[in-house]
Parts: C-alpha cells; sequence; structure tokens
C-alpha cells in the first residue's frame, strides 16, 4: 500500500484517537502529522507481520507518550499535577500533593497518565512497552500506597 492511500484512510482515525486522549485539537493534530511522517519515513520498514493500522497505531501512542514526556520537561511533575488540580480547592490540592509524595516516580507517572491524562491500563502498558499486568500491579499499589483502596 503506497503513503497516499495510507494517510487517507488513516488520518481521521489516528487524529481521532490521539484527540481523545491530549483533549486538544492542534496538539492532536500535530501529533498525527508527525505520526504520518514517521509513517513515510519508516514504510519500507514494515514487514507486514501484523496489521498495517496496528503498526500505525503503535507509532501514535509512542508519538502522544512523546508528547507527554516533552511535556513533563517543560513542567516538572508535582507542579503538572497543581496545575490540573486547580479545579479542586487549596485543601484538595494540598492532599493530592501529599498522596502523590508517598508513592515512587514510577507509581506516580502512572497514577498521573491513568486518573489525570486519562489513559487506558491497556495504552499505559503499550506507551511504556511493559506487560499489562505489570502495569496494573504498579497501579493498584500506588493506589493502596496513597491510601485510595
Amino acid at each position: 500500500m503506497d503513503f497516499d492511500n495510507l494517510f487517507e484512510e488513516y488520518f481521521d482515525k489516528v487524529y481521532y484517537k490521539v484527540l481523545s486522549i491530549v483533549k486538544n485539537s492542534d496538539d492532536a493534530e500535530d501529533i498525527s502529522q508527525e505520526v504520518f511522517m514517521s509513517v513515510y519515513k519508516n514504510l519500507n520498514k514494515f514487514r507486514e507481520e501484523s496489521n498495517i493500522y496496528t503498526w500505525i497505531y503503535r507509532i501514535a501512542i509512542n508519538k502522544t507518550y512523546d508528547f507527554f514526556k516533552k511535556k513533563k520537561n517543560e513542567l516538572e511533575i508535582n507542579e503538572e499535577v497543581l496545575l490540573i488540580a486547580d479545579e479542586f480547592n487549596s485543601d484538595t490540592n494540598i492532599l493530592l500533593q501529599e498522596k502523590l509524595n508517598l508513592i515512587s516516580e514510577k507509581e506516580r507517572e502512572i497514577i498521573i497518565l491513568k486518573d489525570i491524562y486519562g489513559y487506558k491500563l491497556k495504552e499505559i502498558a503499550d506507551m511504556k512497552n511493559i506487560n499489562l499486568s505489570t502495569v496494573k500491579s504498579i497501579y493498584y499499589k500506588a493506589l493502596k500506597d496513597m491510601g485510595g483502596e
């Protein structure tokens, strides 16, 4: 399949999937364009061992994860949590910060990806390239350590 056909067939699917995660149309557009630039550059490397959309979807998840990693580098994770938590009152904000300080960086990252950015555990596992059961274990341990379950 040539690139033009791939772009025409899958761009909207990728865009709406990314939009559902990043919740911002400009960011979703930028990420989707990055996805298809990567598809264009690497199309000759696609081995046809899986469905082409599965391959494109994986690139989209990785690009979306990279987007959040860049964002994380721009704002320290605790500051970002505080900004997002501004919707809550200051007591909740302080409590949230205290709870997040009880867990490891790895646990904090999964909690933020799941509970603040809205990723599903399966998507987080795909992004981080680790088993879903490992992500679940880390997530539920973090909730327990934070006093949530």
